[in-house]
Order: structure tokens, then C-alpha cells, then sequence
């Protein structure tokens, strides 16, 4: 179960290795839903519990509640290029695009310095313009590559291999049902925190002493009819599937949170209906970024430093 279990929404995968053990890094390309983003946006919303990131495109998510764009998620220094590869995907399919109609790129970054060499500036462009035409390529419903696939491949989670998780439930409110879906990129926490379904780890690893605050992004997506100020709802109480995990939000943490609906939003005034959305919130986030460490697998990268499987998931 995952987040392509919302009619629509595709994924694909870019995993760059080498030169050598320096370079663990890749590309992870969401599409929120099957047609032309540009012509046909979603309604979204997005969430910042901690800020210490480099985002690119969610001040006009914010402004406008809606995503125009394939999603990427990438590192930190390769914001630049995910965002040119994501314009030049665009322009070979939109000839009035920059005359003088414009497009917001979304791109998110989990920073991979640990195991991947940052100063090699190993994601380009073509990487991202991949990525998409991957995403594009699947069929509804196929199943996601977890782990360190993707963005995933060089991160870190509470010191143990972490990367790309994903999870899904039904959800019913009422006479009114609906699938949300999760996907997660992993990059946060230390060995003393990890929660796993209620119960600390005390398993440390051995490879990863020094402590990080990291980074973690959270991407929400639903066929149920919310507006975007209900899905900023939503948004907000992802807080709660981290703290689940044992996420505490530190100081240099970025924890980001975006939320969108592939249906056509009908007005339904706020109530009890919505708490068992809420709830799937919280479920599914726990799930998504145990299921990140569960499929992750053990990777050596930049300097030889080798980070392990959890063995506890």
C-alpha cells in the first residue's frame, strides 16, 4: 500500500552512483495526478513545522493553494538543476510557456552530505527531465520503490539508512469515503529517539556517531473533495505520525509537509467528519517513514562511511 494507491498519482525513480563511493544521491519525480498539471493544477496546501530548508515553489502553493507541477524531491545542492529540469519538461510540451506565461516548479531537498558528496553537483537537469518521463511512463497503482531508491539513496534516518517510504489507508467520514496516501523522504533524528510502533529501539548503530538534526519531507495526497484550507488541515497534523517515530523537530531540522486532492473540491463545512482524516494523517506518516527504514538497505558512500539497515524494522 502506498501513495499510488490515489487514482493518478505516479512516481519515478533516478539513483545516481559513483564515481567511486562519493556520489549517493538521486531524483524522486511525484506526479500528483494523470493530467496536464499545467492546464489542470490540483489543490493543494502546504505545511512548514520547521523551516531550516531550501524549497522551491511552495510560497505560491501557499498563495494560490495549488500545485502546477510534477513534485521532485531531490538534495539540497541540486534544488538548481531539479528546478531547470522541471522547466525544461515543461517547455518541450508548452510552447506558450515564457512568452510570458511562467510555471512554478515544486522541488524539496532532504540534505545527503553524509553519504553522498554534495560538491560533486551529480544531479543535472537530464536526471530530473528522467525522472518525469519515468512517472509518466508507470501505470496506476504500481507499486513504489522504497528505501534507498531515488532521493532516498544517500539519506539518513535516526542514524540508520532511511530514504523514500510510503503508505496509504481508506478513510471513511461519514456516508463519504476516500483514500489518503503518504510518501515520506527520510533524513532526521538520532539513534536515542527511534520509536517503532510505540516502543523505543535500543539498538544504536555503529557507523553514524555524529548527531544530526536533519530533515524530513511529507507528501500528502487524496481523492477525497477537500478544499485547500482543509487540506492545510490535514497538513498540520502530520506532526503527529512524526512525533510517533520519535521525530522532535530540532533546531537545523526541516520538516515539510505538502498536501493536495486529484478531485474537483466541494464545499462541506468543517466537523466531526474530518477526524478520522486526521487520524489517517497520523497513521499513515508513522507508517511511511518506518516502511522507509524497513525497505532500506545498507549503503557505504562518501569517505567509506557505511550506514545500516535498522534491524529492529
Amino acid at each position: 500500500m502506498g501513495i499510488t494507491d490515489v487514482s493518478g498519482v505516479r512516481l519515478g525513480h533516478v539513483t545516481l552512483d559513483g564515481p567511486g563511493e562519493g556520489v549517493r544521491t538521486g531524483v524522486t519525480c511525484v506526479l500528483p495526478h494523470r493530467r496536464d498539471l499545467l492546464e489542470h493544477p490540483v489543490v493543494a496546501a502546504a505545511h512548514v513545522v520547521n523551516g531550516f530548508g531550501k524549497p522551491v515553489g511552495l510560497t505560491q502553493v501557499v498563495e494560490l493553494g495549488e500545485i502546477e507541477t510534477p513534485v521532485i524531491l531531490t538534495n539540497t545542492l541540486a534544488v538548481g538543476a531539479a528546478h531547470e529540469g522541471v522547466v525544461r519538461s515543461v517547455l518541450a510540451r508548452s510552447p506558450d510557456v515564457g512568452r510570458p506565461r511562467t510555471v512554478n516548479p515544486v522541488v524539496l531537498e532532504c540534505n545527503d552530505g553524509r553519504l553522498n558528496d554534495l560538491r560533486a553537483l551529480a544531479v543535472r537537469p537530464e536526471h530530473v527531465t528522467e525522472a518525469v518521463r519515468r512517472a509518466e511512463a508507470s501505470s496506476d497503482g504500481a507499486p513504489v520503490q522504497e528505501g534507498a531508491v531515488g532521493a532516498g539513496h544517500g539519506m539518513v534516518a535516526f542514524g540508520w539508512k532511511g530514504g523514500v517510504g510510503t503508505a496509504s489507508a481508506r478513510v471513511v467520514d461519514g456516508a463519504r469515503a476516500g483514500t489518503l496516501g503518504c510518501l515520506v523522504l527520510t533524513n532526521m533524528g538520532r539513534p536515542e529517539d527511534l520509536v517503532v510502533h510505540g516502543r523505543p529501539v535500543a539498538e544504536r548503530p555503529a557507523g553514524v556517531t555524529r548527531p544530526a538534526d536533519g530533515s524530513v519531507i511529507v507528501l500528502l495526497a487524496t481523492d477525497a473533495p477537500l478544499d485547500a484550507r482543509q487540506l492545510g488541515r490535514l497538513a498540520r497534523r502530520a506532526q503527529n505520525g512524526l512525533a510517533r517515530t520519535g521525530v522532535l523537530t530540532d533546531h537545523g531540522s526541516g520538516e515539510l509537509v505538502l498536501a493536495w486532492s486529484t478531485a474537483t473540491p466541494r464545499h462541506r463545512r468543517d466537523g466531526d467528519w474530518l477526524r478520522p482524516w486526521f487520524c489517517a494523517v497520523a497513521d499513515v506518516v508513522e507508517e511511511a517513514v518506518l516502511s522507509s527504514m524497513r525497505h532500506a538497505r545498507t549503503v557505504t558512500g562518501r569517505d567509506g562511511l557505511t550506514v545500516e539497515r535498522c534491524p529492529a524494522l
